[in-house]
């Protein structure tokens, strides 16, 4: 086992001897956004110098812009709180409703603003009409939080829950919907799937999934809490009934953000009690909002907007993909990630074959590399979001082949 001096004495070793070759030696030149703009990008967030950050997925860190905004509102509302609350900052709080509308496709009439991705699905949850017997579809690469709401459905109507295994890594999409197509029955009621995989990173060919589903008549509930702020979203589009996401991932948004799409018509007779009164930020049942955080959200995805969104993405999937091609190298390291870009995002994650991930997790926080543990695979997430450098992957690189 390799010692911690040991370790880091070979991580310098390996850059000395040409592995940190600089971006033109360890990555693509071809590169789709200007090669300055992760650094400006970087020095818009609150990260200290020389944290390399690569656990977006779990929690983004939020631009300046954003936390300046959430501290301006908090001024502002307790100076004169219940004039600001149910007057202009409330006024602001519709606004931004507005906003996340128009940045995932929808009408403002079909989005709530939430806390959280899973406070979204639970709520859907809370009122599907599901009689005992009646099956629910998900898959074993699900987030907790996603299948709480599936579980209560389990509990209160006597759903039935099946989880299919999709291929580690799958290879194409049709791969996929097939998995998911022979998954069904005349039983089935409700289909539960991520968009962007919170394991994988997998880009759910969710169109072509939507299609079979609405076929059979068959609810298709979307855990989005990957995808905004990684990847373009159009709700309508993919053919959601329902679709949840968190504001405090890969949008950079502040802690406990998020929104809920409901298709219109859903969801019938007897809408969520959060939605009671209907979908605006402030309601009878919504009950005293947090205005500051949410006013934050709005500057998250006007930040977003500002860089463009295809811009965003197309960076993150090259950056994955260099990461992806230099971590099949390294020895002690199986894929989980689909190497085929149509089925890709800005993750990339791996299972260590040699070593524990744990011991993994914290040879590389010692040296201020912060990753995601997978504790089902023994493995390790890493996200490439618009604020990591091509040396940023290098170093990480360069660490993890000397644990190997």
């Amino acid at each position: 086992m390799t010692s911690r001096r040991a370790f880091i004495q070979q991580a310098g070793a390996l850059a000395g001897a040409g592995v940190l070759q600089g971006i033109a030696g360890t990555t693509s030149l071809a590169a789709p956004v200007d090669e300055s703009l992760p650094e400006r990008v970087r020095r818009e967030l609150l990260l200290p110098r020389g944290k390399n950050y690569l656990n977006t997925g779990s929690l983004g860190p939020s631009p300046r812009a954003v936390v300046d905004t959430v501290v301006d509102a908090m001024w502002t509302l307790e100076r004169d709180p219940v004039s600001e609350n149910w007057g202009r900052l409330g006024q602001q709080m519709e606004a931004v409703r507005k906003k996340v509308a128009d940045f995932i496709h929808a009408d403002p009439k079909e989005v709530l603003l939430t806390r959280n991705t899973t406070e979204g699905l639970s709520l859907v949850c809370q009122v599907l009409p599901l009689a005992p017997g009646d099956e629910i579809i998900t898959t074993t690469l699900e987030h907790g939080g996603g299948e709480v709401g599936l579980e209560y459905l389990v509990k209160t109507r006597g759903a039935v829950l099946k989880k299919v295994e999709l291929p580690l890594p799958p290879e194409s999409k049709e791969e996929i919907v097939s998995v998911i197509e022979k998954s069904l029955t005349p039983s089935t009621r409700v289909l539960m799937l991520s968009h962007v995989n919170t394991i994988t990173g997998l880009l759910m060919p969710l169109a072509e999934i939507s299609a079979i589903a609405k076929a059979r008549s068959i609810f298709l509930l979307i855990d989005g809490a990957q995808a905004p702020g990684l990847t373009p979203v159009d709700a309508r589009a993919i053919g959601a009934d329902a679709y949840a996401s968190s504001g405090h991932k890969w949008l950079l948004g502040p802690k406990e953000t998020g929104f809920l799409y409901l298709r219109s018509g859903f969801p019938g007779k007897v809408p969520p009690v959060f939605a009671l009164y209907g979908s605006d930020v402030y309601t009878q049942s919504s009950g005293t909002r947090n205005v500051a955080t949410i006013m934050g959200l709005g500057a998250a995805i006007d930040w977003h907007t500002s860089l463009g969104i295809e811009t965003t993405s197309k960076y993150c999937l090259w950056l994955r993909n260099e990461c992806y091609r230099r971590l099949k190298a390294v020895p002690g390291v199986k894929m989980l990630s689909p190497e085929n870009p149509a089925l890709s995002t800005g993750i990339v994650s791996f299972e260590m074959t040699n070593r524990k991930n744990t011991e993994v997790y914290a040879r590389l926080k010692e040296q201020n590399v912060i990753v995601k543990v997978l504790p089902q695979h023994n493995g390790i997430r890493i996200s490439c979001h618009l604020f990591v450098t091509p040396a940023d992957i290098d170093q990480f690189i360069t660490l993890l082949t000397a644990l190997s």
